[in-house]
């Protein structure tokens, strides 16, 4: 099915003056939650997703002796996504293998080409790149053709909060590629971890809410299941045992979200040490800093456009 067959269940059509181009960058197999941020983009009218790029998690593989070839499974997560939700118009590209080697380092894949001929491309549609996951394929496509720095702004789904940081698992993912960003020219609006650590749900509520609506919704609801057992550690505190959090969602949230809201301020770009922390530097380029997003508004926005677009 093409997604315009499906977003015309919606029966309603937002204004083209409003579009948007839209790159997904996301690591979909590291756990439960990046399918449901890609169907929000998806599912979103306004919002023309170009692609979506799969993103490695390679360090998290090699702490916890997983099976290697951590983009190849995002790569194939995404895939079985697209063909739950019956989507077939949507690209779907290999992103780089592993972190960067260097600061310099530009690998070649489909993802960074993809990302360098979007931006180049003719399109008075502004582009966002959401980035879920690590850093490597946009600080490479950033590396490989700087000239398109300035004709997109990456939505950064990551970092530590704020004054200080803490390392926060996307950025342990690439720190390299996280340094390339915050010291390229590119526009930088950041989530940070406090804030898509906001996005909190029940597993009864997605029982409720996301798991009648169609084969997609039963899909999303036991791929996220089946990863509980494995990522649940009663000494993260990120989750209790009845909840998650669907963190990547931020991505369409700050786009879908009205200009007067106030939930961000402008800041330097900070220094990221080895430690993983932030230093502070005046001379840094300015970046967009959410400390804040509209939980129920997003979430409600995602659980409405899975119930209209697959109905029970």
């Amino acid at each position: 099915m093409e997604r315009s067959e499906l977003l015309a269940r919606l029966r309603f059509a937002p204004p083209e003056a409003c579009r948007v181009r839209v790159i997904i960058d996301t690591d979909a197999k590291n756990e439960g939650d990046d399918d449901f941020a890609i169907l929000h983009h998806l599912l979103t009218p306004q919002f023309d997703v170009r692609g979506i790029c799969a993103t490695h998690f390679e360090v998290k593989t090699t702490q916890r002796g997983l099976p290697p070839h951590s983009m190849e499974r995002s790569y194939q997560e995404i895939c079985r996504l697209l063909n739950a939700a019956h989507i077939d118009d949507v690209p779907v590209l290999h992103g780089c293998t592993a972190p960067l080697a260097s600061p310099e380092d530009a690998p070649d894949c489909e993802a960074v080409e993809f990302l360098i001929q979007e931006a180049l491309r003719d399109d008075p549609a502004p582009l966002y790149i959401a980035a879920q996951g690590a850093m490597t394929n946009i600080a490479a496509a950033l590396n490989r053709a700087p000239e398109i720095a300035s004709r997109m702004t990456v939505l950064w789904n990551g970092g530590g909060p704020y004054p200080a940081g803490r390392p926060e698992f996307n950025v342990q993912q690439d720190p390299i590629a996280c340094r390339v960003l915050l010291d390229s020219a590119v526009t930088v609006w950041q989530i940070p971890q406090d804030v898509y650590a906001k996005f909190e749900v029940s597993l009864s509520e997605l029982a409720l809410r996301v798991r009648p609506c169609g084969e997609v919704g039963a899909y999303l609801f036991q791929q996220l299941m089946d990863e509980y057992p494995s990522e649940y550690d009663p000494r993260f505190p990120l989750r209790t045992g009845g909840n998650w959090t669907l963190g990547d969602n931020t991505t369409a949230a700050v786009l879908l979200e009205n200009g007067f809201r106030g939930h961000w301020t402008l800041r330097p770009a900070p220094v990221l040490l080895p430690s993983l922390t932030y230093a502070e530097a005046s001379d840094r380029k300015t970046i967009r800093v959410y400390h804040d997003l509209d939980v129920r508004f997003a979430l409600e926005d995602f659980y409405s456009k899975l119930a209209l677009c697959y109905p029970r």
